[in-house]
């Protein structure tokens, strides 16, 4: 049986690391000697001393991989370029204006180049600021259309008229 050099756990004699504290075991870690066993009437033998800690050896530093370069007095050298930004053009801004106009087509295309067209950020960005004010002007028109037809109560109550005996007439089909 071995000894850990770090803690003083017992350990296996093929054990390289310990498990206790997890220290690498040099490879001349000390036995571990069986304490022979006294009789209770004499005297308690005393504890091995603990051993000493192994340091452990300076490891070399690497040699640099190739050598740093000095600063020009024109300023910091680049090594790598920024990714470049894709912009629409005028056109582009127009064309697409004139596809999302379509009633279908145009909101297919908003939601498909809004939502999922990862390789240019600008054509992402636009057609979703699109798509949010196409919702905008929608549910601003439903909001004056609701507006009209509460000033104009008669209207009001010919659709809630007309709506609530075809609610009950599917109720009915429904359950019967």
């Amino acid at each position: 049986m071995k000894l850990c050099p770090h803690c003083g756990s017992q350990l296996s004699d093929d054990a390289k690391f310990c498990v206790e504290c997890g220290q690498a075991l040099p490879e001349d870690a000390p036995q571990a000697t069986p304490a022979p066993e006294a009789p209770a009437a004499e005297a308690p033998v005393e504890a091995p001393a603990a051993p000493a800690p192994v340091e452990a050896a300076p490891v070399p530093a690497a040699a640099p991989s190739e050598p740093p370069v000095a600063p020009s007095a024109d300023g910091p050298i680049i090594t790598q370029m920024p990714p470049k930004k894709q912009m629409l053009s005028t056109g582009q801004y127009f064309a697409l204006s004139l596809l999302y106009a379509l009633p279908v087509i145009g909101l297919v295309f908003l939601f498909v180049f809004g939502a999922g067209h990862p390789k240019n950020g600008s054509l992402k960005r636009y057609s979703a600021a699109m798509l949010i004010l196409r919702l905008l002007v929608w549910i601003a028109v439903l909001a004056m259309l609701i507006v009209a037809m509460i000033k104009n109560g008669r209207l009001l109550t010919d659709a809630m008229g007309q709506f609530i005996p075809a609610l009950q007439n599917l109720l009915k089909a429904i359950f019967a």
